[in-house]
């Protein structure tokens, strides 16, 4: 599906879902990558799904910016910055080739000054990639409406172990992750064009819903697909392009 918002771009595909999210995605990235070409990793940290082996075995230079100090550990990287995109962004004008996010944007607090941050470290041409919670899927509906509320942590510590949470938990936002709120920040932020790539993998909601309703997983899967629905499906991907001018 494609369509014009004022100066953006915009197409909407519903994929296959990839065998396993993070590397599934990464492939995308890797193929989006220059050779040789200059990349920021956002919010990479110390990487606990695995170090993006394709894109470092494609960029020329890999830089990791993460607000976390798990950043520090993250040796394979070239330059590692403890510190916010934003702040990164001050001091870092038209450097990268592409920059990529992985479930990162859920977490975003100034989705504005979030996506013009991303916009000026990439040179003109440059590509943004992102891999997040769909915000209207039920499980990123179940995590804003308990955002909302304040619920966030007392959910999260009846359905996950206390001590995988406190080894990876970072508190949610969910003010960037639909498709409507995603297009209006990349077009102010000087974006032309953005690939959405929709998809759903039941065995990433399935261990958050309580045991007698796990079945959910598999008849919404089922349903999204029928339907074709982008909206449906349990994640956000997306490709999107700097203006030239």
């Amino acid at each position: 599906m494609l369509r014009h918002r004022d100066a953006l771009e915009v197409t909407t595909r519903v994929t296959a879902p990839p065998a396993r999210a993070v590397p599934g995605f990464e492939r995308w990235v890797a193929r989006s990558v220059p050779p040789d070409g200059d990349v920021l990793n956002i919010g990479g940290g110390c990487d606990r799904s695995g170090e993006p082996r394709r894109v470092r075995r494609r960029a020329g230079r890999l830089v990791v910016v993460d607000p976390s100090d798990q950043v520090e550990h993250n040796l394979t990287a070239d330059e590692r910055h403890h510190c916010t995109l934003e702040e990164f962004a001050a001091a870092t004008d038209e450097r990268f080739d592409l920059a990529f996010a992985v479930f990162v944007l859920e977490h975003v607090r100034d989705p504005a000054s979030f996506t013009r941050a991303a916009a000026r470290v990439l040179r003109p041409g440059g590509v943004l990639m992102a891999l997040t919670v769909n915000q209207w899927h039920y499980f990123g509906l179940a995590g804003l409406v308990s955002t909302r509320t304040g619920m966030s942590e007392w959910v999260l510590s009846h359905v996950r172990d206390p001590e995988s949470v406190a080894d990876y938990h970072v508190p949610t936002e969910y003010r960037l992750n639909s498709t409507a709120r995603v297009s209006r920040e990349l077009e102010r932020a000087g974006f032309s064009a953005v690939e959405y790539r929709m998809w759903d993998l039941p065995d990433m909601y399935r261990p958050y819903l309580p045991r007698p309703v796990r079945g959910l997983a598999d008849v919404w899967h089922e349903a999204a697909y029928r339907l074709h629905a982008p909206q449906l499906m349990g994640h956000l991907t997306f490709k999107a392009t700097r203006g030239t001018s």
